[in-house]
């Protein structure tokens, strides 16, 4: 199985290293500079715990939406071993970070986080069977906020619950927003049908604006009302929820228009999830906040000009 395993991660490896490749040199050398202030920034005391629940959020997005289930079952390697051991070597960077530094509280969230989501066999949309509400008041032309609030409405739920229980800690407010950011910025890895675009009639600038407006005003109705909270409760503690908050406002942005800058009819880009999940961390350091900014203005004119060229 260890081989197995190598083999896979891998092939893993190699896709990770085609999307970098598709991202162009100037825009690697840009997000390496990005990953290197990050890392640095982590290494203040506390902060590696921050990076080790970002490791496991981005691990969850993975494997809760991953397409290998009857692939690895006919394989037998659909089983918590393969998963654990999969992920303990894609993450053995960390690992060893974690042990050398050392702050053993970020190896237990990141070990812990690793076993639960090895546990779970089966993508989480694929044996629901509570009926969840069709949300059909959501505009038609926004059909990945319908399929995506029916997919992790549970998980949004759990999020507010969270929030409501542990309401004597501050920081529980801004880490909610930043959950809810990342799981909204995933509705936007699935691209649709070309003829959806085709029948709303409008321009390529005019859709891709609708689409950040969308985005935008959808999730600023679920994280408002914890911000609103936070600044309640916690009116001395305003900055880091309102950093927090301006800065996933912005990387919704972001992901829109990475979406619409490699827009491929029926296409899943998962891997861009590591480079938004990248963004949702830029409020670490402040000096980094206009980087989200940045890289929306690039992949922004690139999205307007993949639509015009896939849309004739």
């Amino acid at each position: 199985m260890i081989l197995l395993v190598l083999k896979i991660a891998r092939i893993h490896l190699y896709r990770f290293l085609r999307m970098l490749n598709q991202l162009g040199i100037f825009r690697v050398i840009f997000l390496s500079v990005l990953v290197f202030y990050a890392l640095k920034a982590s290494l203040k005391p506390g902060m590696l715990q921050w990076l080790s629940f970002a490791l496991v959020s981005f691990i969850a997005q993975i494997h809760f939406n991953r397409k290998d289930h009857v692939l690895l079952s006919n394989l037998n390697l659909n089983n918590s071993v393969y998963f654990f051991l999969l992920y303990s070597l894609l993450l053995s960077p960390f690992i060893l970070l974690f042990l050398i530094w050392p702050d053993y509280i970020a190896l237990a969230i990141l070990i812990s986080g690793v076993i639960l989501i090895s546990l779970i066999l089966k993508p989480l949309h694929s044996h629901s069977k509570i009926r969840m509400p069709s949300f059909r008041f959501i505009p038609a032309d926004s059909w990945e906020w319908r399929v995506g609030l029916r997919r992790y409405f549970p998980g949004l739920l759990l999020i507010y619950a969270l929030s409501a229980i542990f309401y004597q800690f501050d920081y529980i407010f801004a880490a909610s927003v930043l959950l809810i950011a990342i799981t909204v910025n995933s509705f936007q890895l699935y691209h649709e049908p070309l003829t959806m675009i085709e029948a709303l009639k409008t321009s390529p600038v005019s859709f891709f604006r609708r689409r950040i407006f969308l985005q935008c005003s959808f999730f600023a109705l679920l994280a408002l009302p914890l911000v609103v909270i936070s600044i309640i409760l916690y009116p001395d503690g305003i900055r880091p929820v309102m950093l927090v908050f301006i800065n996933t406002m912005i990387v919704q942005v972001f992901a829109v228009s990475l979406k619409y800058s490699g827009y491929t009819p029926g296409h899943h880009s998962p891997y861009h999830m590591a480079i938004i999940l990248l963004m949702n961390f830029s409020f670490i350091i402040p000096a980094m906040l206009p980087i989200p900014v940045i890289m929306t203005l690039i992949f922004g004119r690139k999205a307007i000009t993949q639509l015009k060229l896939v849309t004739g």
